[in-house]
């Protein structure tokens, strides 16, 4: 009978701490709503050579001055682009 008394309390106490919380929703920050509002559009990439940064491309490819493979690079949003 002790020993039901004994393993009780860590069972409840257990089960309260495993069970999550009904109704309890983490709270969206602005920054995570941002990232899904920018997420939406579609992001757009250019290829560009490691060692030669004035090699761009659209398509993947070789850098025609080292013969190095291209890399994929986003483009940088402008500020009125929101």
């Amino acid at each position: 009978m002790n020993f039901r008394k004994l393993l009780l309390l860590p069972l409840l106490a257990a089960a309260l701490i495993l069970t999550p919380a009904s109704g309890y929703t983490p709270g969206v920050s602005a920054q995570q709503k941002e990232r899904s509002a920018q997420s939406k559009k579609p992001t757009q990439f250019h290829f560009v050579c490691p060692m030669h940064e004035d090699v761009k491309s659209e398509s993947p490819g070789k850098c025609p001055k080292c013969k190095m493979d291209l890399v994929r690079k986003r483009v940088p949003k402008l500020p009125d682009e929101r």
